[in-house]
């Protein structure tokens, strides 16, 4: 009798935990800051810094009044990924479209490579912590505009 107890047990936790697992996360999506520096051939040709929301796309365009075509569009794709967040790029040049990915840790600058001409540094930071603050202090135009 307690082995038939225990084995029901047993089930209704294996159940309990999967539903658990299965239930999405009701947490408000955390707002980030992305600064990107995109060079080619050793030129910057982009310097956006952007506050957008982790799990939606923010897409940042450059074009010259009456241009028929952008001087870039970067499409930033921030994704919780474990201890920090992973950042799907989707750039578009004149010279073409190239994509890649990041991970980064809050506050950390990576650069990635998307093709032998193209790189990118990324820096990102959450909204609402210090190092943030801390940069919006320091920098008068930044806090002008970021938010």
């Amino acid at each position: 009798m307690s082995a038939r107890l225990f084995l029901a047990g047993v089930a209704v936790l294996a159940v309990s935990v999967g539903c658990a697992a299965q239930v999405p996360s009701t947490r408000a999506p955390e707002a980030l800051y992305l600064a990107v520096e995109v060079s080619q051939h050793g030129h910057t040709v982009a310097r956006p810094k952007v506050v957008g929301y982790e799990g939606r796309n923010i897409t940042v365009e450059r074009r010259q009044p009456d241009a028929p075509n952008a001087d870039y569009r970067l499409i930033l794709m921030p994704r919780e990924e474990g201890q920090g967040y992973g950042v799907k790029l989707d750039l578009e040049l004149p010279s073409g479209r190239r994509l890649g990915h990041i991970g980064l840790l809050h506050g950390e600058e990576r650069r990635v490579l998307l093709d032998s001409d193209i790189e990118l540094k990324v820096m990102l930071m959450r909204v609402d912590s210090p190092e943030f603050k801390a940069l919006i202090q320091r920098s008068p135009k930044l806090a002008k505009n970021a938010i």
